[in-house]
Order: C-alpha cells, then sequence, then structure tokens
C-alpha cells in the first residue's frame, strides 16, 4: 500500500475516501529508521521489532473502526539501575474514529458522555502508524525495573549526621551569582 508524505516517525496516512464498503487490511512493519525515531521519541535503548495487523471498516455515522494487534520488542532502562530492561509486548487495538465535527466536545457540563470518544479524523485521515506508536507508548510500564533491582532510597540522615548539606554547593553558586534572597 502507497502512503502519502510522513508526518510522523511511524506514519501511514490512510485517507478515509479510499477505504472500500468491505474495508481493508493493513500489516505495518517499521523500518529500522522508524525503530531508532521512535527509540529516541520515546527514550528507549532499543525497539528490536514492531509489527501491526491492522483492520479498518466503515462503521456507522462516517465513522471508522481499527482493530487489530501490536507486537514488538522493546527495551527500555531500569529505572533502578539503568540496565536494560527488555519486554516482548503483544496488544490489542480497538480504536473508532469519526469526522471531528461529529464528536461531543466537553462543555463542562455534568452529563453521561462516552468513556473514550472516536477519535478525530484529521484531513480526511487516520495515521494507523502513529496510532500504533500511540498504543506502543501507552502499552509499556513508564518506571521499568528489573526483577532483582531494589531501591534502598536515599540515606539523608547519615549525610546530616556527618555534617554534609546537599544544598550547600547550591547556596555557593547562588551567592556568587548574586541571585539570593539575602
Amino acid at each position: 500500500m502507497k502512503y502519502a508524505k510522513r508526518a510522523y516517525e511511524l506514519s501511514r496516512p490512510l485517507q478515509v475516501n479510499k477505504i472500500s464498503l468491505g474495508g481493508m487490511q493493513d500489516h505495518i512493519v517499521a523500518s529500522e529508521l522508524e525503530r531508532q525515531e521512535l527509540t529516541k521519541r520515546f527514550s528507549f535503548v532499543d525497539l528490536p521489532r514492531l509489527e501491526a495487523f491492522l483492520t479498518v471498516e466503515r462503521a456507522e455515522g462516517h465513522m471508522f473502526s481499527v482493530k487489530g494487534r501490536i507486537s514488538a520488542d522493546v527495551v527500555q532502562s531500569c529505572v533502578v539501575t539503568l540496565e536494560p530492561v527488555p519486554v516482548t509486548l503483544n496488544e490489542t487495538i480497538d480504536v473508532l474514529f469519526a469526522p471531528a465535527h461529529l464528536i461531543k466536545k466537553d462543555n463542562g457540563t455534568e452529563e453521561l458522555v462516552d468513556i473514550d470518544p472516536p477519535e478525530p479524523i484529521k484531513g480526511g485521515t487516520i495515521d494507523l502508524g502513529e496510532l500504533v506508536a500511540q498504543h506502543l507508548f501507552v502499552a509499556l510500564d513508564l518506571y521499568p525495573r528489573k526483577k532483582e533491582a531494589v531501591f534502598e532510597g536515599v540515606k539523608v540522615e547519615n549525610m546530616v549526621a556527618e555534617g554534609k548539606n546537599p544544598f550547600k554547593s547550591l547556596k555557593k553558586t547562588l551567592e556568587s551569582s548574586g541571585k539570593t534572597n539575602r
């Protein structure tokens, strides 16, 4: 399938007017360059593999349903040891898209609204690649930790007992620059 100009690191814009009544299927495989760019964007250590199998179908009221599965191998940094934490991800996608003018806006009143309203179709286009990238990030642990990693905390009592002040050098810097309030 041919795609229009790239807008994101993993961009697969699909014009909704080209989706037939029977829908369409797409298999997205991120290239090495796209994986490198997503690695930078999401601060991963590495993203050796990312692919998605998606089905796009017309839904009622000018809406479109995107369903499928994301599969990826991701390497993140442990928040305790900074060592690599490899993760294999298999997630489902089930998102509804609608023209922006049909999506109800939250006007601040307390009325029942859809818990998960449709995503807006922008410029007659759904970017399947960006959808995959966002779902990849949301599915991952924001604070990955190696199984054996233990955070022991900062021992402030010892610093105080030893007469060390963690803010002493900051105070000197501020005083020398004349930026203190005293």
